[in-house]
Order: structure tokens, then C-alpha cells, then sequence
């Protein structure tokens, strides 16, 4: 089974809280989600789902909402 991205915010920023509301959750979000680390967040991401990420996507890919969206369309979620 694999984790919900909200377990793998959880994971990838320990420090920070995560509100119940996950819905406008974005890069910027909270002091130590900065350009670095949605890069690393989308690495885990394609970890525990097990797939790729084009360039494209990942220059693309600022939200939450949008990383869902783009792992419904690989039909992944």
C-alpha cells in the first residue's frame, strides 16, 4: 500500500505541521519547503509511488493538488 502524499510531507519536512486542509498545500507553504526540497519531495514521491517524473513535470509541479493530479493521470492514486 502506498503512503498518502500527505504521510510523505510528514516524512519529508518532520519539523513542520501540517494542516488538516491539505487542498492549497504548495512549494513556499512553510519556511523549509523551498526549491530544494520539492525537488527532494518529488524524488520521495516517485520513490513510493515507483515512477518518473518527466522534466517537464517537475518544473511544473508546485502543488499538492497538482502532484495528485499528475499521479491520477498515471493512474497511480
Amino acid at each position: 500500500m502506498k503512503p498518502a502524499l500527505t504521510d510523505l510531507l510528514r516524512e519529508q519536512f518532520p519539523s513542520s505541521t501540517i494542516p488538516e486542509n491539505t487542498e492549497n498545500l504548495a512549494i513556499g507553504s512553510f519556511a523549509e519547503w523551498d526549491s530544494m526540497a520539492h525537488f527532494n519531495f518529488l524524488m520521495l514521491v516517485e520513490e513510493n509511488y515507483d515512477v518518473r517524473f518527466s522534466v517537464e513535470q517537475m518544473a511544473e509541479l508546485k502543488s499538492l493538488a497538482e502532484i495528485q493530479h499528475a499521479l491520477s493521470e498515471m493512474k497511480v492514486l
